[in-house]
């Protein structure tokens, strides 16, 4: 098991348990419990990247213990 922070870079750092195996699409539910909002609006990425696909892993993008991901919210506007 790993904890990643997920940023909302609004000053709100979350710290949320996962498994490297586990797909964008579940942390995303994860997230979601914890931010309050629903998955399908939420975007994962690193800063400077383009955003996470939900059908990839976190080990697939690299996320490892203590790694930083930033958390956008998208309205669909």
């Amino acid at each position: 098991m790993i904890i990643v922070t997920v940023n909302d870079r609004l000053g709100t750092k979350a710290q949320i348990p996962a498994f490297p195996s586990d797909t964008i699409k579940q942390f995303k539910v994860m997230v979601a419990m914890r931010v309050g909002r629903e998955p399908h609006e939420i975007l994962l990425k690193r800063q400077g990247e383009r955003p996470f696909k939900d059908q990839l892993s976190l080990a697939d993008y690299g996320v490892s213990n203590g790694v930083q991901i930033d958390l956008e919210v998208d309205t669909g506007d």
